[in-house]
């Protein structure tokens, strides 16, 4: 019989080993059979389906293919520890064909058939319970955490009232320490509360027979005067029969709302004494005009003894009879309407004579139910009689509006003019009868003019103020630029009555905007973009590619020994040299790709559009050659190469200075690797990265163990020597690389988000600071604060703001908040409505890179802003580079005609202060005037030391 049978007594032969093996592999769980030499001799068809391998890989396995923990010195402890036991069970983990790593529990089996010892090994996937018990553990930790650092006190009574748990804030507030507490009952332990502990623990076994939640509060002053109120909800907890078994107690501070709900009572009584000793008369009628109060001023005008003597009369007990019948009657009026009445009246005092007096009534609604109305009267007399030196000023006025250098409008509800002043005649070239009347569309006329006058019917419409810009040409052919502000006039009832258009020349403006714009963003020697222009390029196209998936790369390359040729043969020859080059490298690229000069001869590329690394390179392999053909300047024929670094988007860093800085190492590796050739990035140059990133993972524990410091650079009066205040500057003290400054780490944290509450951090210190310093000075400084753009658009500023001021107890007055121009370019009514508070509040707003950007010169018209400064770049070389100070004399002129406040920055040198001061700058900071430094150390500060006024 060439297999095991068993016949039964039906007599039919049953096959064992079949119907085992066909067992084995229904089996839901991994069958092993293993030798002593760790090899496997038998799977299940569960092996094969957990592991992903066939039968006949697995029957080709050691125990080591499958689990990466076992070497041959732990199988042999492991068949040692077997044999002796016999049975073990014990968890590890499988690695299955596709690489991933299973949590398996085995139940080891040994025995021995036939002379030959085996492992029988049932290996079950805990995947899922793994998954459960590290969920359970992290809701555990999160609940103790939740316990032990909530600002509230949980507490545990028994069904005697004894404390059986108390959370680490109890001894804190109640000044117990937690092991005199515990175990004890507040009979035995009590602190300082009003209530008796007799019944506190009445209160708690009231709860416990009744099985519902309560509430006790606990009241009483503490050593420092301060009023304490506790409150403490109170709730049975129950056992798996539903008997109460403890009651946990949950505390939460009140003090605040209660001394607040004291305040307002106290409020109220002050609110009573204010309007009582109001000079103007003040009322409250019910819906029969009787009255309900009255202040002193009207008991008097009623010739009431007090205002007493006035409650629950109505008019015709106070008044004559045809007097009492018009102020009943506007009452109606308001009750029927349910709207205010205005009117000014006149008539006669106590003396008989003739007074006018102005009268206002209002609805009183009480949850959207009308109560009465309430009103107050003044005497306007004296107004009345002013009248006159009104209609006088106003003579005036038209005069000063005929001659002065702006062009002035007023439009009709359909834009037709209905008054023009005499500079806007000039301008037209119009006599006054022939424009008044017409539309801007019907004269001039034109596409321009058309939608100026649309503008001016949207106006009409919204009844908010608007601005526009406007370009033409003079009959002469010359260029204009126009600022137009378009404002409502409104009538009495709040109606869009006309239209006020103020019309204002900037074309000079214009075109210093222009002249900055062009020195800021483009290389004034080979014409190319500048490093500020590149930077912005390629913020472009990372946004485009992070929302299509593209791919892009960017070149650095400089010029091999260029300096030799700098110094033998001069900087002129040098210049040109650059500048044939930049000639170059714009015929080696693509229309759409951007080449920079970056300073000195350092280059940049821009190449938005690559399908294969490829492209890279013959474009790199381009310029290469390009640049290795002769040069001729001055008469010389000139050789020289290029060094190219490569990076690429996303392979290579997922932001601009990531790929820079990749492209930038490539370079260099060009370089090493003997110059004249390209190199793309790997990530063995990317040291510099790895500790950017190793930077980014500390700031958040920054902010927890309080390594930040602020310093403080003075802001100087360059024409008296005055200290006007101190801008804020953020520094970081590195545990490991010391004192950091911002360049190094601000960047990680507007990409982590983190700059949100690292800008609290700054605005409550900076706050703290600048309190303290005006604390005893008559002469009250300021602080400048920087704000980043993710401050207005991921959390709520203007609360944030708020919420400092007044911890802090910083007046607005104080502070200055700094922003950057490309902030205003994106045109977000959120950000118009919180810089509005702000200026509302009385906060400076101040841009920090004034011209920096490019934006229309009417955005500085529609946003609150009263400070600019002049950026540090700007002012180096600017006493020996004539463009730069060219520049720097179009800001301060852009800056006084639109009557903006100047702050220079990186002021350095007496020359740079000399030269400010010349041109009108009267405000100023920089090492020159005082390095930033600590809070003391600007306290101890003498301004009249450094020789400035």
């Amino acid at each position: 019989m060439s297999r095991l049978e068993i016949h039964t007594d039906a007599g039919d032969a049953v096959d064992i080993p079949a119907i085992l093996s066909f067992a084995l592999n229904k089996v839901t769980e991994s069958i092993f059979l293993i030798d002593a030499s760790s090899r496997i001799r038998y799977v299940n068809q569960e092996c094969c389906r957990t592991l992903g391998y066939s039968q006949q890989d697995l029957l080709a396995m050691r125990v080591a293919d499958i689990d990466p923990t076992v070497d041959q010195t732990v199988w042999r402890d492991h068949w040692q520890a077997l044999t002796a036991e016999i049975s073990l069970t014990f968890e590890s983990r499988h690695l299955t064909r596709q690489g991933k790593l299973l949590p398996v529990e085995i139940n080891a089996n040994y025995f021995e058939y036939a002379g030959t010892a085996y492992n029988l090994a049932l290996v079950r996937d805990i995947s899922t319970r793994k998954n459960l018990q590290d969920q359970l553990e992290a809701s555990e930790a999160k609940f103790r955490d939740l316990v032990e650092h909530a600002p509230d006190i949980f507490i545990r009574y028994d069904r005697e009232c004894r404390r059986i748990f108390i959370s680490q804030a109890y001894e804190e507030v109640y000044g117990i320490p937690l092991t005199q507490a515990l175990g004890k009952k507040p009979t035995e332990v009590w602190g300082k509360a009003w209530m008796t502990p007799a019944e506190y623990e009445r209160q708690l076994q009231e709860i416990m027979r009744s099985r519902k939640p309560g509430n006790i509060e606990l009241q009483w002053v503490a050593d420092d005067g301060q009023y304490v109120c506790k409150s403490l909800q109170i709730a049975p907890e129950f056992d798996a029969n539903g008997d109460v078994v403890s009651v946990l107690s949950i505390t939460r501070d009140i003090s605040q709302r209660r001394a607040a709900e004291n305040a307002l009572r106290l409020r109220d009584e002050y609110q009573r004494a204010l309007i009582d000793n109001f000079p103007f008369m003040v009322w409250l009628k019910d819906r029969q005009s009787h009255l309900l109060a009255a202040n002193t001023a009207y008991a008097e005008w009623a010739q009431a003894a007090s205002t007493r003597d006035v409650d629950g009369k109505t008019d015709f007990d106070l008044f004559p009879e045809e007097i009492a019948k018009a102020h009943i009657a506007s009452d109606q009026v308001v009750l029927e309407s349910g709207k205010p009445w205005h009117a000014v009246d006149q008539v006669k005092d106590q003396h008989g004579r003739q007074r006018w007096m102005e009268i206002y009534k209002s609805p009183v609604r009480v949850n959207d139910e009308l109560k009465g109305i309430v009103g107050y009267a003044r005497d306007v007399t004296e107004a009345k009689l002013n009248e006159l030196e009104i209609v006088h000023r106003e003579i005036e006025l038209r005069t000063l509006i005929d001659n002065t250098p702006d062009a002035i409008t007023r439009f009709d509800r359909d834009a037709r003019r209905i008054f023009v002043n005499n500079r806007k005649l000039e301008k037209l070239g119009m006599e006054r009868d022939a424009i008044l009347g017409k539309k801007p569309s019907e004269y001039p006329g034109g596409t321009v003019f058309s939608q100026y006058e649309q503008k001016i019917l949207d106006v009409v419409a919204t009844g908010q103020p608007g601005f526009m810009e406007m370009t033409g040409t003079t009959p002469e052919g010359e260029t204009w630029h126009s600022h137009i502000r378009i404002v409502p006039e409104l009538d009495e009832q709040g109606q869009v009555q006309h239209i006020l258009a103020v019309e204002r020349d900037i074309t000079e403006l214009v075109a210093y905007r222009e002249r900055v714009y062009y020195l800021a963003y483009y290389d004034s020697l080979t014409n190319l973009p500048n490093r500020t222009l590149f930077n912005d390029r390629i913020s472009q196209v990372l946004m485009e590619a992070q929302w299509s998936k593209q791919k892009f790369g960017v070149m650095v390359l400089d010029l091999d020994h260029f300096k030799s040729i700098n110094d033998s043969l001069g900087h002129l020859v040098g210049d040109e040299l650059l500048c044939a080059t930049a000639d170059r490298l714009q015929m080696a690229i693509r229309t759409y790709d951007t080449v920079a000069r970056m300073g000195g001869d350092e280059f940049a590329i821009l190449l938005p559009d690559i399908r294969k690394p490829d492209d890279l390179a013959t474009i790199a392999n381009k310029i290469v050659q390009v640049i290795a053909q002769p040069f001729h300047i001055q008469g010389k024929e000139l050789f020289i190469s290029t060094s190219v670094g490569i990076a690429t988007y996303p392979l290579d860093g997922e932001d601009q200075e990531a790929l820079y800085k990749c492209a930038d190492a490539a370079m260099y590796h060009a370089k090493s690797m003997g110059r004249s050739n390209y190199q793309f990035y790997s990530h063995d140059l990317g040291s510099k990265a790895s500790e950017y990133i190793a930077i980014g993972t500390s700031l958040r524990q920054a902010l927890r163990n309080n390594e930040f410091v602020l310093h403080f650079q003075p802001q100087m009066d360059l024409l008296t020597g005055k200290l006007l205040g101190a801008e804020a500057l953020l520094r970081w003290h590195h545990p490991l690389h010391g004192l950091l400054p911002p360049d190094d780490f601000i960047g990680v944290a507007e990409e982590s988000g983190l700059i949100v509450e690292i800008g609290e951090w700054v605005l409550e210190n900076a706050f703290n600071a600048i309190v303290e310093l005006n604390r005893l000075r008559d002469d009250k400084l300021t602080v400048a604060i920087n704000l980043s753009a993710r401050q207005f658009l991921y959390n709520d500023l203007l609360a944030a703001v708020s919420r400092l001021l007044e911890k802090t107890g910083c007046l607005p007055a104080w502070v200055k908040l700094e922003i950057r121009e490309s902030l205003l370019l994106e045109e977000n009514p959120d950000v118009m409505a919180v810089l509005n508070a702000f200026k509302a509040m009385g906060i400076t707003i101040a841009i920090d890179d004034f011209c920096t950007g490019y934006s229309a010169l009417s955005y500085l018209g529609q946003f609150p802003v009263r400070q600019v400064k002049i950026d540090r770049l700007f002012m180096q070389d600017v006493v020996q580079q004539q463009d730069r100070a060219e520049l720097v004399n179009a800001i301060i002129r852009i800056a006084q005609a639109l009557h903006l406040e100047l702050v220079a920055e990186g002021v350095e040198s007496a020359s740079q202060l000399a030269f400010l001061r010349e041109k009108g700058c009267t405000m100023a900071q920089g090492f020159f005037l005082g390095k930033p430094m600590l809070l003391e150390e600007l306290k101890q500060l003498r301004p009249e030391l450094l020789g400035i006024a």
